[in-house]
């Protein structure tokens, strides 16, 4: 026989440790009740690590009148009262202990007060077996259900005793086999009365497994005994032996229970990468509620106002400047009706793609986390694409010549103007002779100086107007490329900074809790 172990399992242990972290990680995502029976959960499993695997718990539950208590009572033999196991129902739990090893504690935090201790040889391979007779599932008693119910939660391994009367009543099924079918693994099932059956109870046995199959408990074998005649005592001995010789039957239960909250604390499905293509499809959702493609126009425009603000010819500027100013069409977030619903509709397609097929809370705490910072996100979109088209309108070293050569023209023209209108003046009104006021031009002696300053510098600014429009216009285009380019960038970081970044903390979340309550055997 395998020595006893004291002390709980290393390895359990340590996943106890994770599922309190796991617990704490949770509660940012789970309600106050859910986390609670996370820990309650864990807290009930460390409680019976901490008595150890010296004993095994074996519960024997059934129905009023299957046969547990005689079971029970032709298992342990005169050990036991009349008063214990030797009545029509069972009203208490009853527990019988066999070696010398003091289970106290372990029936104390089970909260057995009927107990009976049953002498054995040291090395007994019934040594450590604590057999307990709970109440019947099905008494009318509604304190008695409870007592079978708390209990269930607490045994190592549960024995179902039914008779071939009750062994397909839904009260069974429903109310204590189905809930527990996580729990296979500390399942037993007995049908009881075989002695009845002209088979020896064979194929009602078989008929049980099928509906436990129906259950989700896949391969179980009831076993059926008669506790009148012994029939298939043997066989139910076995199954103590196997329960008792490996000494973790307790470890078997702590691990299932603890699985059982796992899936409770995950949830089935699973959550997607929040970066790559989806983190692409996000931006590129936002670059577009932004308004980077207008923007870009907006920005092409605006530096070409600006450059014909600055180069273009000065007596007409005035009029460009009543015109409607390109910035006025600017779009993004909080400019347009429509940018704002854009980006909500960019950030809900990226949740629910990252959400994938995961089951609550993670859908929604991934939502949440995308809209955390939705209205920082649109105010820093706002400023970039006004910041970006602004600075499109910055001007060029080229533009402070061309500018200055107009000033140029445009001053020797309004000399030449300014001298011929003097010259009319002092011909016209006072008769002075103006012949030495208007010397020849040089090169081109029959026009006056005065008038081939007004005609260079009317003709020359115009031109000069005209031509730079086509290095103005080749640098607007590529303002606009440039500012699609600078806003799009900073999307993207706004977007990783505001939204991706935050959706990655719950990602790695849930990974973290799913490491801290992973199970060392998978």
């Amino acid at each position: 026989m395998t020595e006893l172990r004291e002390g709980p399992d290393t390895a359990l242990q340590a996943r106890l440790d994770g599922f309190s972290q796991a617990a704490t990680l949770a509660a940012k995502y789970y309600t106050d009740d859910e986390v609670a029976a996370f820990h309650a959960q864990k807290n009930k499993a460390a409680e019976r690590l901490r008595h150890g695997t010296t004993h095994t718990v074996v519960a024997i539950a059934g129905a009023t009148g299957s046969g547990k208590s005689s079971i029970v009572n032709r298992f342990a033999g005169t050990e036991l009262t009349k008063s214990s196991v030797r009545r029509p129902t069972t009203s208490a739990t009853h527990a019988v202990v066999w070696g010398e090893s003091d289970a106290g504690p372990l029936l104390d935090w089970l909260e057995v007060p009927h107990r009976y201790q049953v002498e054995t040889e040291p090395g007994h391979w019934l040594n450590g077996l604590v057999l307990l007779d709970l109440p019947d599932h099905d008494s009318t008693a509604f304190e008695h259900r409870i007592e079978v119910d708390r209990l269930v939660e607490l045994v190592d391994v549960l024995i179902w005793v039914t008779d071939p009367q009750k062994y397909a009543d839904a009260a069974l099924h429903l109310g204590y086999i189905q809930p527990l079918a996580s729990h296979a693994s500390i399942l037993r099932f007995v049908l009881n009365q075989a002695d009845r059956l002209d088979d020896g109870g064979a194929a009602v046995a078989a008929d049980f497994g099928r509906l436990l199959a129906d259950d989700g408990i896949v391969g179980a074998e009831p076993l059926a005994v008669s506790a009148l005649t012994g029939a298939g005592f043997d066989e139910f001995t076995q199954l103590l032996v196997a329960a008792i010789d490996a000494r973790n039957a307790a470890l078997v239960r702590v691990e299932a229970d603890l699985t059982e909250v796992a899936k409770g604390l995950v949830s089935a499905g699973t959550l997607a990468n929040p970066r790559d293509a989806l983190a692409t499809e996000l931006i590129s959702g936002l670059s577009e509620a932004s308004g980077a493609i207008e923007a870009a126009d907006v920005a092409s425009r605006h530096h070409k106002r600006q450059g014909l603000l600055e180069m273009g010819w000065p007596f007409t500027r005035w009029a460009r400047r009543l015109r409607k100013k390109p910035l006025a069409d600017l779009p993004g977030p909080g400019r347009t009706g429509a940018a704002a619903p854009r980006a909500d509709l960019a950030l809900r397609d990226y949740a629910e793609a990252v959400a994938s097929n995961a089951a609550q809370p993670w859908p929604r705490a991934v939502r949440n986390a995308a809209f955390e910072q939705r209205d920082e996100l649109l105010d820093d979109l706002r400023q970039s694409v006004g910041r970006e088209t602004v600075k499109a309108g910055s001007k060029p070293a080229w533009w402070t010549l061309i500018a200055w050569l107009q000033r140029l023209f445009a001053g020797a023209a309004i000399v030449g103007f300014v001298w011929l209108i003097v010259v009319a003046i002092l011909g016209g009104f006072f008769m002075f002779d103006t012949e030495p006021l208007l010397p020849p031009t040089p090169e081109a002696e029959w026009m006056p100086l005065p008038s081939a300053l007004l005609i260079v510098g009317i003709v020359a600014g115009l031109v000069l107007g005209l031509v730079v429009r086509i290095p103005l216009g080749v640098g607007a285009a590529r303002r606009g490329r440039r500012a699609r380019k600078a806003i799009e960038q900073q999307v993207e970081e706004h977007a990783n900074n505001r939204v991706i970044d935050n959706v990655q903390t719950v990602v790695n979340d849930r990974a973290t809790i799913a490491q801290l309550i992973a199970s060392p055997h998978t």
